[in-house]
């Protein structure tokens, strides 16, 4: 069944190909094929966890755009105005390990995802949305693409929708001089800043979770909820500061976790949940996520995730 998504976002899909063994890449090496991208794993994580999501993107006309369009159909992701570019590929990534760490080796250069641009929004989609969920991975593939962010923005002040923003600074795709300068000047468009502990560091210069936020709130951020992994998470507005702790697991791979945590404070906003609560819903899921490899795979259903919430908010209550 069609539908105008209540949460939207936008940006490149990419299709994983996760090592499943360490020792790097050698002949007769073994890969699982999953999905990435930080736009369309918030997608994905809205819909598992009850909302109602739509994606924008390009893929190429290849079998790699055709598992992402097949997966966004069995998500439920509304993802109908997804272009194909016939012109330009999907992005690839490999995920290696060696001993206890992770190297992720990528094939994005001059992929359909990059070729975004604001045509690309159709009309009504975000002016309706109850969210829209931007990142700065999306704003640095491309000029284009980064284009397509700030008119994704104009159209939600059209129509009263909520902007998420989440950072995502990768050093691979531009300076950092350069992600902090358009991280800077973006926040103070959006209506929730939501960046991880190292990302505040980078932004702030600052050490101190509350001297970050504090610093980000002076920046222009209205609201931040500041994702701190194993230490939990925290939420600051001019009122306050309120820190949220996190469940204690079994951590084996952070990928896609963020994305996760993302999208369920969207799903959490727009059922009406306040800042704090649904910042211990999405730490909540995004509990689960890490302890399993993939970006995808691991989300939780909405079901699990509510078990996980009740959880953590007895623990926040018993501190």
């Amino acid at each position: 069944m069609t539908y105008v998504p209540d949460i939207v976002s936008f940006g490149e899909p990419m299709v994983e190909f996760n090592a499943e063994a360490v020792g790097g890449p050698r002949v007769g090496s073994l890969y699982s094929v999953g999905f990435g991208g930080d736009s369309s794993n918030f997608a994905v994580a809205a819909s598992r966890l009850g909302g109602r999501s739509g994606y924008l993107s390009r893929v190429g006309d290849d079998q790699f755009g055709e598992l992402l369009r097949k997966l966004w159909q069995s998500e439920g992701v509304q993802a109908e105005h997804v272009v194909t570019d016939p012109e330009h590929p999907t992005g690839l990534y490999f995920v290696l390990r060696e001993g206890t760490s992770t190297e992720f080796v990528y094939r994005r250069t001059g992929s359909a995802a990059s070729r975004l641009r604001p045509a690309d929004l159709p009309d009504g989609w975000i002016e309706q949305a109850r969210v829209v969920h931007v990142t700065g991975i999306t704003q640095a593939i491309s000029r284009t693409a980064c284009d397509t962010v700030f008119s994704a923005i104009e159209r939600a002040r059209l129509g009263d929708t909520l902007v998420t923003y989440d950072p995502n600074i990768r050093p691979r795709l531009w300076s950092l001089d350069q992600a902090r300068a358009m991280a800077r000047y973006t926040l103070p468009l959006c209506d929730v800043v939501l960046p991880n502990l190292d990302e505040g560091r980078l932004l702030t210069g600052y050490e101190d979770p509350r001297a970050i936020a504090s610093e980000l709130l002076a920046l222009g951020a209205p609201l931040v909820v500041l994702k701190m992994g194993g230490v939990g998470a925290a939420v600051a507005t001019a009122d306050g500061y309120e820190a949220i702790p996190a469940l204690k697991v079994r951590a084996k791979d952070p990928t896609g976790a963020g994305d996760t945590f993302d999208a369920a404070f969207a799903v959490s906003l727009v059922e009406g949940r306040p800042p704090v609560e649904a910042a211990t819903f999405a730490a909540a899921a995004a509990s689960r996520v890490v302890q399993s490899l993939g970006a995808v795979n691991p989300i939780p259903s909405r079901r699990v995730a509510d078990e996980l919430f009740t959880e953590l908010r007895e623990l926040a209550g018993a501190r």
